[in-house]
């Protein structure tokens, strides 16, 4: 290796001497001319510095390391983010070991602040007196608060004066603006105090400023509170529970709001005494950890009265048919307590890594939980008390309420708006998943996938409800009735071929409405949409050539549909079976028998339909008379049940023409057999025909006309009146009898 270097010493030797013998030759002969373009000192700066270049990499030959090899791929976490999570991990483990050594340093600057509370040096009040004179303060504002709400009860009282069971809505926004008035009253005594006994700006006026403050918010908090509560006014309480319950949440919640502003009002004043950062995080921590044992304890005291609460709006929302929802109402608790760890984690993190943006939204995402806890019972209070009730079909069906559709549109935009505070508190500011550049771009995409999302809904809920309450106004027949065979139970059918066509229809908007929505959000969120309509036409193409026989189904139903064929709650005869339609979809129809039974039938299968509720039906039936019956009479009489039938309402909405005689079909050995007929809605014709039986049988007899009788009378040769047959016939019996008693 020494040989290697003295050889490359003089080989450098060589080079540079050729180099000094080539510019000697060089500068005894003239100078090249420069290339086009190119000044002569441009040229000859161009060449010292190549000729530079060259000496520096010839030394630098025998220092160079050794090439490495190619990386070989890895399936590890890149370096740089490995090293960045490293980083933050030894970050994290250092501000914790930094916290914990402040612990003790948090201790000695609260005794300094005691210390640095008496003033008597600069002839003010010592330590204990500033207390007692805050205290007294605070209690001085307290108290006029309570005596100004006590003066404003005989105010109360003549807002809801005649009103105690359901007062109005602008009756309850009066007794806000009175509720407002004491902590008016509190701000104004707080703020005099302040001013008088506490001006300044040492130690003792910034302390008492933070207290009296947070005193005002405290109130200004519970008066949300009271105002949904009402612990003491039933008639006014927005929150559907009973009085022992309301007083029980209010007081859980006036104590944690007591504890937050107290902790708020604590840490500023911290920050104002000039306090190092690792002594305010370990404040900070101590807060943290009070705050969330506070919230857990609260939850759990209170965990039966809010459970009760939320069932309540639950099961008046979804007339408890949603179980799903009932049991997470019921079990509140555990979701609550998962959320408060979650906050106090956050919390933590971002105040040992000086994530300052950490703590607001955390605040944000509490605060919005509790606003829209508090709006939906708003809503729920308006359309359980302020809203008059459904009014009832004949069936006893309550229409849908469009202010029930008002409601869920309203709380569909709260949840929206929320989830959309919440998001961008947490991507944008805390986890910083978006970069600053495109940080309105999300938010217009965000905005508007919102607003799809919203006007979908709304879209949605106002086809069921004009849907819901044009089935409720329109009923189909009573179930089990049959048409066909006249039961009393039927009703007539008022359902239109709209009333038919809307589960065809509710259900093509439906996927309408979802098709679009999903491609706008997507869109707005930066998703390539065009492979998704590609691969749904392939889809379709696929499905409509691998189900010919779901096509046919599908298209003859169509077909059957633009036909009118049939209704809902009509009667059908299709050949395999006979019932009353319930429903259908795009593929089968679903038909009721009148004994119970359904049959789904595919439209495919459908061959002749024979539809027995259609416009009119004219009924035809034979009865029997003796023969020597006057068929003249028989017809005036028939004619006088006709009319009197027309002229009582429950057959005048039926009959269509009266019941009359057609003339005798047929004469048989005993009877006339005379036909009759009427022309009546298609929904009862047996009832009808029964019931003109039926006033036949009772007034016929009266007016001498008599139905044929069954009985053929037959005449023996032997009769009674001839004495020598009955005595021969007598002695044919004697041997018959002997025989049958041996």
């Amino acid at each position: 290796m020494r040989w290697l270097g003295v050889r490359n010493w003089l080989l450098l030797a060589v080079a540079l001497a050729g180099v000094a013998v080539g510019a000697g030759r060089l500068a005894a002969q003239p100078a090249p001319a420069p290339p086009p373009g190119m000044t002569q000192q441009q040229f000859d700066a161009l060449v010292e510095a190549i000729s530079a270049a060259v000496a520096k990499k010839l030394a630098e030959k025998d220092n160079l390391p050794p090439k490495a090899p190619p990386p070989e791929p890895s399936t590890s976490v890149s370096p740089d983010r490995s090293d960045r999570f490293r980083a933050e991990s030894r970050l994290l483990a250092d501000r914790i070991e930094a916290v914990i050594v402040a612990f003790p340093e948090w201790f000695r600057h609260a005794g300094t602040l005691t210390m640095r509370l008496d003033r008597r040096g600069e002839g003010g009040l010592d330590a204990g007196g500033f207390l007692f004179l805050l205290a007294a303060a605070v209690a001085v504002a307290l108290a006029a608060e309570f005596l100004a709400r006590i003066a404003l009860i005989r105010a109360e009282a003549g807002i809801l004066h005649g009103h105690v069971e359901a007062p109005g809505p602008w009756r309850l926004l009066a007794l806000a603006a009175v509720d407002l008035v004491p902590i008016l009253v509190l701000a104004v005594v707080a703020r005099a105090a302040g001013g008088w006994w506490f001006a300044g700006e040492h130690t003792q006026a910034q302390l008492a400023t933070l207290v009296l403050f947070g005193l005002v918010a405290w109130r200004s908090y519970v008066l949300v509170f009271r105002i949904w509560l009402r612990p003491g006014l039933a008639a006014a309480r927005l929150v559907p529970v009973d009085g022992p319950d309301a007083r029980r949440i209010y007081h859980t919640l006036s104590i944690v709001t007591l504890v937050m502003a107290a902790a708020r009002s604590w840490a500023l004043f911290l920050q104002a005494s000039g306090a190092a950062p690792d002594t305010m995080a370990a404040a900070a921590l101590i807060n943290n950890l009070v705050s969330t044992s506070l919230y857990i304890a609260a939850a759990w005291y209170a965990r039966d009265a809010v459970a009760r609460w939320f069932v309540t709006m639950i099961e008046h929302q979804y007339h408890a048919g949603d179980h799903i929802r009932l049991a997470l109402a019921r079990r509140w608790l555990v979701l609550a307590v998962a959320l408060f760890l979650v906050m106090g984690a956050a919390y933590a993190y971002g105040v040992l890594l000086a994530r300052f943006d950490v703590l607001p939204a955390v605040n944000r995402m509490l605060f919005v939980v509790i606003g829209l806890i508090l709006f939906e019972t708003l809503v729920d209070y308006v359309t359980r008390r302020l809203v008059k009730p459904a009014p009832l079909n004949e069936a006893g069906v309550a229409e849908p309420r469009l202010a029930d559709v008002v409601a869920r549109c309203l709380r569909a935009l709260a949840r929206i708006v929320a989830l959309l505070i919440v998001a961008e508190a947490w991507v944008v500011d805390v986890l910083a998943l978006v970069p600053p550049d495109r940080v309105w771009t999300l938010a217009r995409g965000g905005l508007t996938a919102g607003t799809t999302l919203f006007i979908a809904y709304v879209a949605w809920e106002i086809v069921k409800f004009l849907a819901r309450r044009y089935e409720v106004r329109n009923p189909v027949a009573a179930p089990g009735s049959d048409p066909e065979e006249g039961d009393d139970e039927a009703t007539p059918s008022n359902v239109s071929r709209l009333r038919t066509l809307l589960p065809v229809m509710r259900v093509a908007m439906a996927i309408t409405i979802v098709v679009l929505t999903i491609l706008i959000v997507l869109s707005e969120l930066g998703v390539n949409i065009a492979p998704l309509i590609a691969g749904a036409s392939v889809i379709g193409l696929a499905i409509s050539f691998g189900s010919q026989a779901l096509v046919r189904d599908v298209v003859s139903g169509i077909f059957f549909l633009a036909d009118d064929a049939f209704r809902v709650g009509e009667y059908l005869d299709v050949g395999k079976a006979k019932g009353t339609v319930e429903g259908f979809t795009l593929r089968s129809i679903r038909l009721r028998h009148q004994n119970g039974e359904v049959h789904t039938i595919p439209f495919g299968q459908l061959g002749q339909i024979t539809n027995f509720s259609r416009d009119w039906r004219t009924v035809k039936f034979n009865l029997r008379f003796a023969r020597d019956t006057d068929l003249e009479k028989l017809r005036k009489a028939v004619k006088k049940i006709g009319q009197e039938m027309l002229a009582e309402p429950e057959f005048k909405r039926e009959l269509l023409q009266p019941l009359k005689m057609q003339g005798v079909t047929d004469i048989a050995d005993n009877a006339l057999v005379v036909r009759f007929k009427f022309t009546c809605r298609p929904m009862k014709p047996t009832w009808i025909q029964r019931q003109a039986v039926k006033r036949m049988v009772q007034s016929f007899p009266a007016q001498g006309i008599e139905f044929a009788q069954a009985t053929i009378s037959v005449q023996a040769l032997g009769s009674s009146t001839d004495p020598a047959l009955a005595a021969g016939a007598a002695a044919a019996r004697q041997p018959v009898a002997t025989a049958a008693s041996s």
